[in-house]
């Protein structure tokens, strides 16, 4: 079935959602709307958050690299402990949810896969709400103490003009650009995968777990792919949709596959050795956990329940 997929459309259908969600988050930011969201959101999450950290979930809106660069340097100094790191990262994951809600999800994802999109970025968003109304409830009590400063107060003017907008169209396809070199070269691999008959290898191995689900050849076959690459199966999930597979099955294998990235490839070649290069190894390794296992447990799980729903 995978041979058969037509590879060329779902090539240019999701570079040319990838080009408009780039467009349309530069403008956001160009315009200073994010920074405006930025603004919000840290309000909220620094109910829960050390004071020296209260920027961090801004930061994270802007740059999830730039925000561990600057709480890296902040517990270098002593003015936390790892656990107010862990807090503040933790409750930073609303703003990284929101983040690539503006970024990926709405842009990219809800023009390819429509309300499934909408159902993926809910169920996803809930799990982050979830984590921060528990840092709330500890750092209210830890830091109800401290005074915080006011580098969030400032205030933001939203602009929009034609020259603002001409230079987020122009930034956000200069991303585009970038983001299709990478993405071409996986979305090759994973080509070249199926046809040297490596993803039937990788199916094989899968097949009697995900069969014990309720999962046929195609929802196989985007498990697969998204070990490799979730971006690419993405394209898959909308081929499921026209091929009129359940809403359920869609976004079970959505979130099982991604879960499986993480826990299969993500995890010892991106996460951990970028933060094993800005934390001791203790809080690297801790971070990881915090990062990586549990929110690709979340999404192992649920996908496992959506599947099982369906059957």
């Amino acid at each position: 079935m995978v041979r058969s997929l037509d590879f060329l459309n779902l090539y240019i259908i999701s570079i040319a959602s990838i080009t408009f969600g780039y467009v349309i988050a530069e403008m956001m930011n160009e315009t200073n709307i994010i920074k405006l969201i930025g603004k919000k959101t840290s309000k909220i999450a620094k109910i829960g958050i050390h004071p020296a950290l209260s920027t961090i979930p801004a930061l994270y809106l802007i740059s999830p690299r730039l925000a561990h660069t600057n709480a890296s340097a902040i517990l270098k100094k002593g003015k936390i402990k790892p656990f107010d790191l862990y807090g503040a990262i933790l409750g930073s994951n609303f703003s990284l949810r929101i983040m690539y809600i503006y970024r990926y999800y709405l842009p990219v994802l809800f023009p390819l896969l429509g309300v499934v999109a909408l159902y993926f970025i809910g169920l996803r968003i809930i799990f982050d709400i979830f984590l921060l109304a528990v840092v709330m409830i500890i750092g209210r009590k830890r830091y109800k103490n401290m005074e915080y400063g006011n580098e969030i107060n400032s205030n933001i003017n939203l602009e929009f003009s034609r020259k603002v907008f001409k230079r987020g169209i122009l930034r956000g396809l200069k991303l585009s650009i970038n983001f299709t070199v990478k993405f071409s070269f996986i979305f090759l691999i994973v080509i070249l995968m199926i046809y040297f008959g490596l993803l039937d290898e990788i199916t094989k191995i899968l097949t009697p777990i995900l069969k014990s689900l309720g999962l046929d050849s195609f929802g196989i076959t985007y498990i697969s792919t998204s070990i490799v690459s979730p971006r690419v199966s993405y394209g898959i999930a909308k081929i499921m949709l026209s091929y009129n597979y359940s809403i359920y099955t869609v976004l079970g294998c959505m979130f099982l596959g991604n879960g499986l990235f993480v826990l299969a490839y993500e995890w010892w070649s991106r996460i951990l050795p970028y933060y094993s290069g800005l934390y001791p190894k203790d809080v690297a390794f801790k971070l990881l956990f915090i990062q990586a296992v549990l929110p690709s447990m979340y999404s192992v799980v649920l996908g496992i329940l959506l599947l099982k729903l369906n059957v």
